[in-house]
């Protein structure tokens, strides 16, 4: 009979395969039906069908379109799914204001990850004037609503005192919100208060436990600190063996620390490892690129008959040493310098610019 709710209704149960047969197709065909009536939320639910090609073609133009239609009628979910598209540029010319905009009504109308969404366009001054006070009085509102996200971003303030006044306490709770519904870098923030005791009473054992969550889920800084304290005893057992085994494994999650330390262990052929200077420069490499001036030093001295290539790892590292190290680095420099072709000094120096203002440094 053209009822635009009960369309909704059916759309959804064809979605959800509830006493009918899960089609999403006919199940985008009954949203449309109720979107073209005017009800929002079935103009919400066909724009995510257009985002997620659920039922229809990958389309982000038509998921604005519908999108738009819902926001202008107060749809708060809508209003933040629409600010992605224009966050990303997806569907529409990207347009970080607007984006802003958008998130702010629907942070407005309480919609929980718009809130925590508006925090981190204050925090970082995307598409609106930086405000960390501002970022803090949204996080804090997402976070009551249990944003996980939001709980970290609020703790993390408390912790340093930015927007708020510094406090460990309240950080170590809203690690602890965070951490309890699984997010990784909570987790080990929470592990962090325990090993120094911040905000909560020193206990390594409890470090370990929260390293060791987020370890799970391949967060390579967990990865690092669980091995020292397996190295160093620290609330679990001491055990070389299981410290080296975090250290590898923190190495292939990216951490940089580690995969310097691999890079010498295969310099020097330590842990039962073969010398290889392969094997050295692979993992230096993947530190180095990371920022590790250590590496990108060692990585230098292994490129040696790479003269171009000794002097742009050379050149990275220099900003962030001093004294003898750095009077050691700024020698091979000169020393390498008559070595470089005809326009390799101008090219490596663009790249040095190039790589900084990726990293920026």
């Amino acid at each position: 009979m053209g009822d635009p709710a009960a369309e909704f209704l059916v759309s959804v149960a064809y979605r959800k395969g509830q006493g009918v047969p899960a089609d999403q197709v006919l199940s985008a065909s009954w949203a449309r039906k109720a979107a073209e009536q005017g009800l929002p939320v079935a103009q919400y639910d066909l724009g995510l069908c257009y985002i997620f090609g659920k039922g229809v073609t990958k389309d982000d133009k038509q998921a604005a379109f519908w999108l738009s239609k819902a926001a202008e009628q107060g749809h708060g979910e809508a209003m933040q799914s629409l600010a992605q598209l224009f966050a990303e540029g997806r569907g529409v010319e990207r347009d970080l204001k607007q984006a802003f905009r958008l998130y702010s009504q629907a942070a407005a109308l309480g919609v929980p990850y718009a809130q925590y969404k508006s925090g981190v366009d204050f925090e970082q001054g995307i598409g609106v004037a930086k405000d960390v006070k501002m970022a803090a009085v949204w996080y804090g509102k997402a976070a009551e609503q249990g944003v996980a996200e939001a709980q970290y971003a609020l703790a993390v303030d408390f912790e340093y005192g930015i927007g708020v006044a510094q406090d460990y306490v309240q950080a170590a709770t809203w690690y602890r919100k965070s951490a309890e519904q699984g997010y990784s870098p909570a987790e080990f923030s929470l592990g962090l208060c325990y090993a120094h005791g911040k905000g909560v009473p020193q206990d390594y054992s409890e470090a370990e436990s929260w390293y060791r969550k987020a370890a799970e889920q391949k967060n390579s800084s967990a990865l690092v600190n669980l091995a020292l304290l397996y190295h160093e005893g620290k609330g679990v057992k001491k055990d070389e063996d299981r410290a080296y085994a975090y250290i590898v494994e923190a190495a292939e999650a990216g951490a940089p620390d580690a995969q310097y330390q691999l890079g010498m262990d295969y310099t020097a052929g330590n842990h039962g490892l073969k010398k290889d200077k392969k094997m050295a420069a692979e993992w230096y490499r993947k530190s180095a690129e990371q920022g590790n001036v250590g590496s990108q030093f060692n990585l230098a001295m292994l490129c040696s008959d790479q003269p171009a290539e000794l002097y742009f790892w050379l050149s990275l590292a220099v900003p962030h040493l001093n004294g003898a190290a750095l009077a050691k680095t700024v020698e091979i420099q000169k020393a390498a310098l008559p070595l470089l072709k005809p326009g390799e000094l101008a090219e490596i120096q663009k790249r040095v610019q190039q790589w900084q203002a990726a990293h920026q440094q």
